[in-house]
């Protein structure tokens, strides 16, 4: 018998909604926290919500009556928005899952935040962008569908422990926390405020994108691949040249090493770079249009974007096996 899901709330209750549908779980979505215009288009609507049952709106009563046949009920908004829905009077779910912006506990338990707000309070705004210029943000659903990943992951530890209400509080700005690699460790062992610095890494040098004939690519260059990048290039004399013998030096010389990597390969085609990267055993890549993306072969082998009554999605990004 198919698990029975309760959803209830924005995109981030959506996309974990979306993950369960997916494993072949009944969902019944009630359509409760309005989002912006620019976000409830046609499209995103068809990707998130496809296949799964649909309630206009709901009071605390209703959903009280849905939830004691859920198996997970996902609520998402914020305290009080999830306290009049009658979060802490609900009973029935083997799993419950709250995602709000901070938490259920705690001195910010109250605030209220956009995507926007998430990103810059998590250090992510910070780091983006140009040296010395303006910080940007990310654009999309970024907070919200990582949310909606951390609740599914929940919700599923959970449900294998076995016992009746089992809550999973799942905390937007957390999330992104957890996430930032070694933006936070940066400082917690050396004191040090990453920066922003454009489209490179940061830390390790080469591993940047860069312009040729017909369009852009870019290499992954560890500092194990420097002697391959420099064969790459065509100019082998680069692995022993005293500006670039280790990363340290080659983000000294950053500026000498652009030119000389743009003078070798930005007159070749993406496909050429491709064929060179695979000869020298150097991680390369290109950076694909849309149309390109979505005519891709292997993602077509893969039946990666589905149909949906004529439009074109793309699907979960993992598979299950028959079993």
């Amino acid at each position: 018998m198919a698990l029975r899901i309760l959803e209830v709330g924005g995109l981030a209750a959506g996309f974990c909604g979306r993950l369960y549908q997916h494993a072949g779980a009944d969902v019944v979505r009630v359509e409760q926290t309005a989002v912006d215009a620019w976000v409830s288009d046609e499209a995103l609507d068809i990707f998130l919500h496809h296949g799964k049952r649909r309630v206009a709106s709901a009071d605390a009563r209703l959903i009280q009556e849905l939830a004691a046949s859920a198996d997970v009920l996902v609520m998402e908004g914020t305290l009080d928005t999830l306290t009049e829905l009658g979060w802490y009077a609900l009973d029935g779910p083997v799993v419950r899952v709250a995602i709000t912006p901070f938490g259920l506990t705690g001195p910010k338990k109250d605030w209220r935040a956009t995507s926007s707000i998430l990103l810059a309070m998590g250090g992510y705004t910070y780091i983006m962008g140009d040296p010395g210029r303006a910080p940007l943000t990310l654009p999309g659903h970024y907070v919200q569908y990582q949310a909606g990943q951390h609740a599914y992951i929940a919700a599923n530890a959970l449900g294998f422990e076995g016992e009746a209400n089992q809550t999973a509080d799942v905390s937007m700005w957390e999330t992104l926390l957890s996430l930032s690699q070694f933006t936070t460790v940066l400082w917690t062992s050396s004191q040090q405020v990453r920066q922003r610095h454009g489209s490179d890494f940061g830390l390790l040098y080469p591993i940047n994108q860069f312009p040729c004939r017909d369009g852009w690519f870019h290499v992954n260059v560890v500092p194990a691949f420097w002697g391959p990048f420099s064969r790459m290039l065509q100019r082998p004399e680069l692995e022993f040249d005293p500006r670039f013998l280790d990363n340290a030096k080659r983000r000294e010389n950053i500026v000498a090493l652009d030119a000389i990597i743009v003078a070798q390969l930005g007159d070749k085609t993406r496909a050429e770079i491709m064929r060179l990267g695979e000869e020298a055993r150097v991680p390369t890549g290109i950076l694909q249009e849309l149309p390109e993306v979505l005519a891709d072969k292997h993602l077509a082998e893969r039946e990666f974007f589905l149909d949906v009554d004529g439009t074109r999605v793309p699907d979960i990004a993992f598979r299950y096996t028959a079993t």
